[in-house]
């Protein structure tokens, strides 16, 4: 098989298998509608794996690509789990045409075409950095988050999935534990969580792409901010994975932010991934209790706790939402398996059972379409 090309068989998700609690395994009859993506983050070879996504919110083990990269392998601390400490290593853009994922272990990214029953490798090139953890994208721009460098660096998107290191672009951090870099939905700010410091970074950006030379920094409300995401309205919601608890925020003119809700706590523990849907529930992976808890936009950003322990799994990680808003799923590396859930009209959950995708511990990203 040429290693720049998967093509999907059935044949393969039936000889790999799934677990799939009260369904039966093959997918005959119910249409792939979408797909699931994970990355093995292996050293001596990183890999995306790639589910088939039925109707019926199901997932069928499809097979295994490489990116041509290196992963970073097990974390030297919590027995290898979540080596990168990041969201967002693996990313798809907004028109689900490509993917893109870090390779920690070789500081590279790389980047797939995404056809309707394949992945095609296009491009491959340098972090700019140490260990790249997560990566943005807006338009024509791409933002990778190196953490041991650490810094940030831009890259132009070209038309056929080529980046280009954007000159002048690499802004240095200082110290800290950053774990998340994303833009604003108008593009005219970069955001960066810094866990270690408990502090959120802001990065105006000029019409060039570039950030800022200094970033605005504010005090998190809360402990470790984490992940992020905005709301439909442009808000900043944080996840805090050392208070068990989502922080609201508006991003002033001048990059300041200003507290809407503080530390909305759910009693549960790292609180460490973030996500929605467009009906305004928003769902976090609390790793250290095997838990995933719903919130609800309330009014202009206010969050409200509507279920701290609306799903469960082993140790989930990174999660995603698919794109008619219907199911959740999570990345469950202890288990070696992704965990998968229904969305239902009150913002609850259903499981609707687990795929083993031959993961392991230090398995990283999600990204759904």
């Amino acid at each position: 098989m040429n290693r720049k090309i998967l093509a999907i068989f059935t044949t393969v998700a039936l000889l790999l298998g799934t677990t799939v609690a009260g369904f039966a395994n093959d997918s005959h009859g119910r249409g792939t509608v979408g797909a699931v993506y994970t990355m093995t983050n292996a050293a001596d070879g990183n890999q995306v794996v790639v589910f088939d996504r039925h109707a019926d919110g199901l997932l069928t083990l499809a097979g295994a690509i490489p990116t041509d990269g290196l992963g970073s392998g097990p974390a030297p601390v919590r027995g290898g789990l979540d080596p990168l400490e990041s969201q967002d290593s693996l990313v798809l853009t907004k028109d689900n045409r490509w993917l893109l994922a870090v390779n920690a272990g070789s500081n590279e990214i790389s980047v797939f075409r995404v056809k309707r029953r394949a992945l095609e490798l296009v491009d491959k090139v340098d972090s700019g950095g140490e260990f790249p953890v997560s990566l943005t994208v807006f338009d024509n721009l791409v933002y990778v988050l190196n953490a041991r460098s650490p810094n940030i660096t831009g890259f132009s998107f070209g038309q056929e999935g080529q980046l280009v290191p954007l000159a002048d672009s690499t802004r240095d951090l200082g110290t800290g534990g950053f774990a998340q870099v994303g833009f604003d939905p108008r593009g005219n700010n970069l955001v960066v969580t810094d866990r270690g410091e408990n502090e959120i970074l802001v990065f105006p950006l000029d019409r060039h792409g570039l950030a800022a030379t200094m970033p605005v920094t504010s005090p998190s409300n809360g402990f470790a901010p984490f992940g992020f995401i905005f709301d439909q309205q442009g808000h900043l919601l944080v996840s805090e994975a050392g208070s068990g608890a989502v922080s609201s925020y508006d991003i002033g003119d001048d990059g300041s932010l200003q507290i809407i809700s503080g530390s909305v706590g759910n009693g549960q523990a790292a609180t460490c991934w973030i996500t929605r849907n467009h009906m305004g529930f928003v769902f976090s992976a609390n790793t250290g209790s095997g838990t995933i808890s719903v919130y609800k936009g309330i009014f202009n950003g206010q969050l409200e706790l509507l279920d701290a322990t609306a799903g469960f799994g082993v140790t989930p990680l990174d999660i995603g939402v698919s794109v008619d808003d219907r199911f959740l799923y999570a990345l469950d590396p202890v288990s070696e398996q992704i965990d998968m859930f229904r969305i239902d009209a009150d913002g609850s959950l259903t499981k609707l059972g687990t795929v083993a995708g031959g993961l392991s511990i230090f398995a990283q990203g999600t990204a759904v379409r």
